[in-house]
């Protein structure tokens, strides 16, 4: 029987622990499925972490490491590579791993601290066919700064969050031509600081009250056709206009 059982081992799950283990609880275990800790954190090399929390500038590596440091020196215990498929009613987690291969703990409380995924292409209902080259903004993310890949040379980005601008930037600064970035409300859900430091610093055009409303090509993008929308975010028939490119990235929430 263990006290307390965190499933994933990101910022919320490791901070979560940090925070048990100052009140008192000693018996914890932390299940994570990656090969590392920290989560998402991994893949977030640009700077801007750990103001509010540290008093300085951090990238998102750097950030994790202070919490994966702090637990390492409590020594409070955690499985990596560690897929959770299963909880009970009664606190019984069923897990897997390489190395213990199946097996159940039993847990007093159960923290759930998994994190969310990205909205797909299939949640938007864009028109067009399945060619390769349609990535979430977060998943290009990984590929650039963890995996060394680059998804495409020729892109536009939906969505003008916070990730969609930082990867307006990251392609740009990896040589790729960033077309646009294309948001369907009248302002943009990103940082100020961002659109200024990750669009203007790059002369990439955001273009407001405005969607991809096609997406072109049939082994690879082609190309997107992009139209202003009105009040009701319904597309302007007139405004439509292509745009070609190898790439579109998603950035359309979480």
């Amino acid at each position: 029987m263990t006290d307390l059982v965190i499933i994933g081992g990101g910022p919320a799950g490791m901070s979560a622990a940090l925070a048990a283990y100052e009140n008192g609880i000693r018996d914890i275990l932390i299940l994570e499925r990656d090969e590392r800790l920290g989560g998402i954190l991994q893949q977030c090399i640009h700077n801007g972490f750990g103001l509010h929390r540290f008093g300085e500038e951090l990238t998102g590596p750097e950030y994790a490491w202070r919490y994966e440091e702090r637990v390492r020196e409590l020594g409070i215990p955690f499985k990596l590579n560690t897929m959770v498929l299963d909880i009970t009613e009664d606190k019984v987690i069923t897990a897997t791993n390489p190395t213990d291969g199946i097996f159940t703990i039993e847990a007093k409380a159960v923290i759930l601290a998994m994190g969310c995924r990205e909205r797909s292409r299939g949640a938007l209902n864009i028109a067009g066919t399945r060619p390769a080259g349609v990535y979430s903004a977060g998943t290009a993310q990984k590929l650039v700064n963890m995996k060394g890949f680059m998804p495409g040379k020729k892109v536009v980005i939906l969505g003008s969050g916070d990730i969609g601008l930082i990867m307006a930037r990251r392609m740009s600064l990896e040589g790729a031509e960033v077309k646009a970035v294309c948001e369907l409300m009248p302002y943009s859900g990103g940082l100020a600081r961002n659109i200024e430091q990750c669009l203007n610093d790059f002369n990439i055009p955001l273009l407001l009250s405005h969607t991809v409303v096609k997406i072109h090509g049939k082994k690879r993008v082609e190309g997107v056709t992009i139209a202003k929308v009105d009040e009701k975010g319904k597309p302007i028939k007139e405004t439509m206009q292509f745009i070609e490119c190898d790439t579109l990235l998603l950035s359309v929430g979480l």
